[in-house]
């Protein structure tokens, strides 16, 4: 059995809560810290679990194994510094920190220490994504030929007349960093990296923000360099499932949403399964928490010695140089 504490208690909390309720026989949760009475008092009365304003205490508590972080971006590098300092292992939320130098920064820490830092890139635990990924490492669809990448989503003003939202000082970024993060990072990694050649980022007219909420960009993918497009948005309304589509020599496959399916070049048509909302549409939060709880899962299976990281922040900084280029 595993000890965590949570630190943060907004938007992003409900997913992580219901992952440990499914992995209650692997993980206990002993802290829940914040520094705001009113989410505090909501916690309390959601899940019957008392909330502290005192990380201090949340850390120096010899139980606590390991810290799930889920503050906003421009906290991550301190708290996420505070955290691997006394001794926990660390599972944080995306953009970990406003620049990439504050991921490495945590990174470095980490590995120097002997300690497990992951991010939150539930995507990568999707199903379909295992299943594709899969396929494409049996070599049987042959080279990767072409991609294409569309994130055509939805936020409506509101959502970033949040304070902050939307700005370099408080996420780092718009689109890319905020929403798109996941797609990138699943897309770089079953092409097996990616290198951008040209991108425009704008702020639409749609939106009232400083960061960008509308990227275009040319890029190449993988070992034989083979030619795409992508294209990410919160401004297409009313939001639309994401879609990734790769060209190979001997099928096509299209992952749309949690959904992937394969065009052999036979003719034949493979679903490789997938189902449910992805969080495209004004509600960010849209989505079963499956993922998380696999990707939960599988941060338990490196604590206890069972398995080296699925994803760690070498993965995220990949993904955040992609980002870098391209805004």
């Amino acid at each position: 059995m595993k000890t965590f504490a949570i630190v943060g208690l907004g938007m992003a909390l409900a997913p992580h809560m219901a992952s440990l309720a499914d992995l209650k026989d692997r993980a206990r949760l002993a802290h829940a810290v914040t520094r705001s009475p009113a989410r505090r008092a909501a916690f309390e009365a959601a899940y019957g679990i008392p909330a502290t304003g005192d990380l201090d205490m949340a850390l120096a508590d010899p139980a606590v194994d390991a810290v799930i972080l889920l503050t906003p971006p421009d906290s991550h590098r301190d708290l996420g510094r505070r955290i691997l300092a006394a001794g926990k292992h660390l599972l944080i939320e995306k953009p970990a920190g406003l620049v990439t130098d504050d991921t490495r920064f945590l990174a470095d820490m980490a590995g120097s220490s002997g300690l497990l830092a992951a991010p939150v890139l539930q995507h990568r635990f999707r199903p379909a994504i295992r299943a594709v990924a899969a396929a494409l490492a049996s070599g049987a669809f042959g080279r990767l030929c072409g991609v294409h990448c569309l994130i055509p989503w939805w936020r409506p003003q509101s959502y970033y007349d949040a304070p902050g939202r939307g700005t370099y000082a408080r996420d780092g970024g718009g689109v890319l960093l905020t929403q798109a993060v996941h797609t990138l990072d699943v897309l770089r990694a079953l092409c097996g990296g990616a290198t951008i050649t040209a991108a425009q980022a704008v702020t639409s007219p749609l939106h009232r923000m400083e960061a960008e909420d509308l990227v275009c960009a040319l890029a190449t993918f993988g070992p034989d360099a083979a030619p795409g497009t992508i294209m990410a948005t919160t401004a297409c309304s009313p939001g639309m499932t994401e879609t990734m589509t790769l060209i190979l020599e001997r099928a096509t496959i299209r992952i749309e949403g949690l959904r992937a399916t394969v065009f052999h070049a036979d003719g034949r048509v493979e679903d490789l399964g997938g189902q449910g909302a992805s969080g495209s549409s004004a509600d960010p939060m849209a989505f079963d928490h499956a993922s998380h709880r696999d990707l939960i899962a599988a941060f338990l299976d490196a604590l206890e010695g069972r398995a080296p990281l699925a994803v760690d922040l070498s993965d995220l900084i990949a993904t955040r140089e992609m980002i870098d280029v391209m805004t």
